[in-house]
């Protein structure tokens, strides 16, 4: 089957870095399904335009404009698209973003996949709050288009579906819930996640942390949980990775913050591997989520962890499954009292983190994910297919990963 796959200059499947790897991915997930792909990119236009509306917003008006969910935009898009789609031979069209597909056109079965409706991230993220009025229109008017013009709409987490039914008129059944998988070039075999499990320290706790926004990811949280259980009485080590401390902010002598580590780079992977590999826990009390990826990655090497009940997280963490989710607010100690019961019972601690890597090769994964999304597309398959291939088997995984019990 070939499906053609939307991209823009913020959603390109070919770069690992675009929209945190999420459209080279998932591209790579479907194709692993046996799905053919077809990249059709259109031509961004009138961006003088779009950034002189997003200077007024912002220094005249004191508003957040979004550039690139402008209607005359998204307008464009759709007829580039159709134009595309004409010559492309597809049998289908795939889409990682509403604001691609809110004004196409097309008889094609077409499907978006993504992490959150717009009435979700409306001032629950800080990059959306306080917008422009036709920032706020034209939001809603793209997510209500896109479901009406699709034929299955993809969340990653029950949180984003549940918010897309409650505030847009869609299909019963049109609704879907397909979770997203760890961004990992290389995810680590089961026999290597029990070896990492199996060899963590036992004089000494290593917790982790991973983000881009010190403040919004909840750094300062982490750091509360790693002094808390100092004062416990344990040798404490918290690694912070991918982002900078404020300015005066204290850092304690058990705190190191490595501000970025590529994954382009073999080195930058070799070393995010052993990170993780070492780490018993992932703290991560994050104010703002829509999912995660990272919830996924440290579940892929076996680390439990730990955050905050908000957004799509529940999708993401099962209590006591592979982690733990705190209610919103909740302080470095409370999560230091749980990380030390754990430490305790050494036994306790290895079976969760066995359990976290079973979550991440059994449900957290783009192998098992992208396998779901393209058995829709076969369900939406005209009777009489138009030309596109057949969809092959997916690989088999290279080891079997049973769950130690």
């Amino acid at each position: 089957m070939r499906v053609a796959f939307l991209a823009s200059s913020f959603l390109n499947p070919d770069d690992p870095r675009s929209w945190s790897g999420l459209p080279y991915f998932m591209r790579r997930a479907l194709e692993g399904a046996g799905l053919e792909t077809v990249t059709l990119r259109p031509v961004d236009n009138d961006g003088a335009a779009r950034w002189a509306l997003f200077l007024y917003w912002r220094w005249l008006r004191g508003k957040r404009y979004l550039r690139y969910c402008s209607s005359g935009l998204q307008r464009s898009y759709g007829r580039q698209f159709k134009r595309l789609l004409a010559s492309a031979s597809v049998d289908a069209v795939f889409s990682p973003s509403t604001w691609l597909v809110s004004h196409l056109e097309t008889d094609l079965p077409t499907l978006f996949w993504t992490d959150a409706c717009f009435a979700g991230i409306v001032d629950f993220y800080p990059s959306f709050t306080n917008l422009a009025a036709p920032s706020i229109r034209n939001g809603h008017a793209a997510e209500q288009g896109a479901l009406d013009r699709c034929a299955r709409a993809i969340y990653s987490s029950q949180w984003a579906a549940d918010t897309a039914r409650r505030n847009y008129a869609a299909e019963p059944g049109k609704i879907q819930v397909v979770p997203f998988g760890g961004n990992l070039q290389e995810p680590p075999t089961w026999t290597e996640v029990v070896s990492m499990v199996q060899s963590r320290p036992k004089d000494r706790c290593e917790l982790l942390f991973v983000g881009v926004d010190w403040q919004r990811k909840g750094a300062d949280i982490a750091i509360d949980t790693a002094r808390a259980l100092t004062a416990a009485g344990f040798d404490v080590r918290l690694t912070i990775v991918g982002c900078s401390a404020p300015k005066n902010t204290p850092i304690p002598a058990y705190v190191e913050v490595i501000p970025f580590i590529g994954k382009e780079a073999v080195e930058g992977r070799r070393r995010l591997r052993e990170i993780f590999g070492r780490s018993h826990f992932f703290v991560m009390p994050t104010r703002a989520e829509a999912f995660g990826l990272v919830f996924a990655e440290a579940c892929a090497f076996g680390v439990p962890c730990l955050a905050t009940k908000l957004g799509g997280l529940p999708s993401v963490i099962v209590d006591d499954v592979n982690g733990r989710l705190f209610p919103v607010g909740t302080g470095g100690a409370v999560y230091a009292d749980h990380i030390a019961g754990l430490m305790r019972d050494p036994v306790r601690y290895q079976k969760l983190a066995l359990r976290a890597a079973h979550e991440a090769m059994t449900r957290l994964s783009w192998k098992i994910s992208g396998s779901k999304v393209a058995d829709l597309f076969e369900a939406m398959r005209p009777s009489a297919p138009s030309g596109g291939v057949a969809r092959a088997p997916p690989r088999e995984a290279a080891e079997p990963s049973p769950l130690a019990s």
